[in-house]
């Protein structure tokens, strides 16, 4: 192959090029900064904007920087703007004040690729459609929430199978999250459609393998959304990406059509029944609201199956990962904390005794059980960013003037652990939600507490999360200790920093499980 002085000249221009279109963009950004009504921030460089200074935990370095910048500051990463909102104040205020301001979503290459229907209530931005699946989405979760009597029934057999299952670990190091997936995911699949599958199911096992794979996929793939350019290179995480949510929305799409099979009108089992009812019935009010002169027999359903079906794997997808990373922590830091294990064991000995186990009845009278759970959403801050938003229209912000479809992160984390709203915030202590006759306060008093972020994108599966996740928990620690004596060297040690990637997550760890007489 040959290569001639003219192609070297080529090259070296387009070299050329490149250094003063870098060049222009960086002076550009930097003026911007400096006269532009933009928050302040750090400097960055050329093409890669202020990335090198993020590390692996980016909400612990926006925190730091807020000390610096103020509570509201602006920063390049790759070829993006980006705002980042910190403390309960300025967070308050942009969420509920400005709530439609802030409730949009960046057009991402990766946000794209993973809502190919257009209608998921992670992804989508802030439309009227959007606005409608929420709204049907939420009316479905809070109803399904009330029939205490079934999730009940289907909590107390989902716990009675994991407790078999983790008989058979114990007295060995067990990577107990493996279990806890395979109860929450099935719990959650259960809500949905009503299906229930042994750990060892081959369905089940395929479907929270997809579920991990999408995990990382999604951190994988990240890059592309903020340096655009790459996505026209080989990736293999972005592939990775399309063909699993292709397969995710297939498999929960078979399950979803099953049970519109034996769906019968007015009659709600599940949530996919409750998705077909409330959509029916929102139909019809459209139908009845809409002009004479309109065609209203041929109307469509408001949302089509595969609409129904792409929010429902966001439910599952969110609430999968949600619930069994909680747990996990929670096994981490009641193996730190083995006095409070302790206590936990003997609050509930006293209220549910030791011959059925904990329900959700029980609930009211644990108190320490709360407050520890409370504790656990506060001190982990599983999404410490949430998922990015963007700003729906130019938007006046205390002092500055943000851009339209501007990034904007949600430093929970800023929250979560901020000296000024609670004592001592990186020690655990569940005491700090109980009062001195031992009763249970409301974390809402507090104000900071914010496990489920706020205003208009609040997660919509706050009602389940906070029933079924107290009830695995008093399971577990109900009915066995957790520790790491005896385990071999290479198998002891607990991190509690955690990694952020889709969610904050701890180190794997192993612990010893001991069955309680």
């Amino acid at each position: 192959m040959s290569f001639s002085f003219d192609d070297f000249l080529s090259a070296g221009q387009i070299l050329l090029l490149c250094c003063v279109v870098c060049v222009f963009l960086t002076g550009k950004a930097i003026w911007q900064n400096s006269f532009s009504k933009l928050p302040p921030g750090p400097w960055g460089m050329p093409v890669i904007g202020a990335c090198f200074r993020l590390g692996k935990n980016p909400h612990i370095e926006f925190t730091k920087m807020a000390q610096q910048y103020g509570d509201v500051f602006s920063l390049m990463l790759g070829n993006r703007l980006v705002v980042v909102l910190n403390g309960l104040d300025t967070i308050q205020e942009a969420l509920v004040k400005h709530s439609t301001a802030f409730a949009g979503r960046p057009q991402l290459h990766t946000f794209k690729l993973g809502n190919r229907e257009g209608t998921s209530l992670t992804l989508s931005d802030y439309t009227p459609q959007w606005r409608l699946t929420r709204k049907i989405s939420v009316s479905v979760i809070q109803n399904f929430a009330k029939n205490t009597e079934n999730l009940q029934e289907n909590l107390l057999q989902e716990c009675q199978r994991l407790i078999y299952f983790l008989k058979q670990q114990k007295d060995k190091p067990v990577d107990a999250l493996i279990a806890l997936k395979f109860a929450t995911g099935n719990i959650i699949l259960n809500a949905l459609f009503g299906v229930k599958f042994s750990y060892d199911n081959e369905a089940l096992r395929k479907i929270l393998s997809i579920s991990d794979r999408y995990g990382k996929a999604i951190s994988g793939s990240a890059i592309v959304d903020f340096f655009p350019f790459l996505k026209y290179f080989p990736n293999k995480a972005l592939s990775d990406l399309v063909s699993l949510m292709t397969e995710t929305l297939d498999l929960l799409g078979k399950m979803f059509m099953k049970n519109k099979e034996t769906y019968t009108d007015g009659h709600v089992r599940n949530i996919a029944d409750s998705f077909i009812d409330t959509v029916e019935k929102e139909t019809m009010k459209d139908k009845e609201n809409s002009s004479s002169s309109q065609n209203t027999l041929n109307m469509a359903p408001l949302l089509s199956d595969e609409q129904i079906v792409q929010g429902m794997a966001d439910l599952f997808g969110g609430g999968f990962d949600t619930s069994s990373t909680t747990l996990n922590w929670a096994l981490a830091y009641l193996i730190k904390y083995p006095d409070i294990q302790r206590r936990l064991q003997d609050e509930l000995d006293r209220v549910v005794g030791r011959e059925r186990l904990p329900v959700l009845e029980d609930l009211a009278s644990l108190p320490l059980l709360q407050a520890t759970i409370y504790e656990l959403m506060r001190i982990t801050c599983l999404a410490p960013l949430s998922v990015p938003r963007s700003t729906t229209t130019e938007t006046k912000f205390r002092d500055f003037v943000i851009p339209k479809d501007t990034m904007v992160f949600v430093n929970l984390w800023s929250v979560h652990r901020n000296s000024e709203i609670w004592k001592d915030p990186h020690v655990f202590n569940p005491w700090r939600f109980l009062n001195g006759a031992g009763e249970l306060i409301d974390p809402k008093s507090f104000g900071g507490f914010l496990p489920f972020s706020a205003g208009r994108r609040k997660c919509p599966g706050e009602p389940l999360a906070t029933k079924t996740i107290p009830v695995f928990l008093a399971t577990l620690i109900h009915h066995f200790r957790f520790s790491q004596e005896g385990l071999p060297e290479e198998c002891q040690g607990i991190n509690l920093e955690g990694n952020c990637a889709l969610t904050l997550t701890p180190d794997k760890f192993y612990v010893r499980i001991e069955e309680r007489m």
